[in-house]
């Protein structure tokens, strides 16, 4: 949620879907799923079609209404969408440095990094750092910063990247 610069991800690629599943980030780490439908998808399930043992608990929802409030209170889309082109431009830059990095990509705020060799080595190395990073098979950094994060923030990782590459 938020993580692409838009609520959702289907919303950069102009489709409309039937249905959306959400967990992980509508909750902000209170375990939750949920699902929101069209209309006429709705219509056509009658209760009990869809229950759980735990729906409706009143501290999650109080979880979730509490993340649409920061989202709403602390702009979090805004951030997202002046801090990742930020990012990425860092590291296009970082890329231009080091022969060893393949590609950069990603969207918004969930990047790749892709190396010419395996990258376990670096990402042990920004930890012993304090920059906690992980690998997406062997030879991918993973970033999926926190959706708060800031241009100093990452102005420090990247100098953390450098170092640790």
């Amino acid at each position: 949620m938020g993580r692409t610069g838009t609520m959702m991800a289907y919303e950069q690629y102009g489709v409309k879907p039937d249905i959306v599943t959400l967990a992980k980030a509508l909750g902000c780490g209170v375990p939750v799923g949920a699902f929101v439908a069209k209309e006429e998808v709705a219509n056509a399930m009658v209760p009990g079609d869809h229950g759980s043992t735990y729906g409706g608990n009143p501290f999650v929802a109080a979880a979730v209404n509490a993340v649409f409030d920061i989202f709403e209170k602390k702009k979090v889309l805004d951030n997202v969408n002046e801090v990742a082109p930020y990012l990425k431009e860092r590291l296009n830059e970082v890329k231009a440095k080091h022969s060893d990095i393949v590609d950069v990509r990603g969207l918004g705020l969930m990047c790749g990094i892709e190396f010419n060799h395996p990258v376990g080595d670096i990402v042990k190395k920004a930890m012993e750092k304090g920059v906690i990073m992980i690998s997406a098979g062997k030879n991918i950094v993973r970033l999926v910063p926190p959706l708060v994060i800031t241009k100093s923030d990452v102005d420090k990782f990247i100098s953390v990247l450098e170092e640790v590459i």
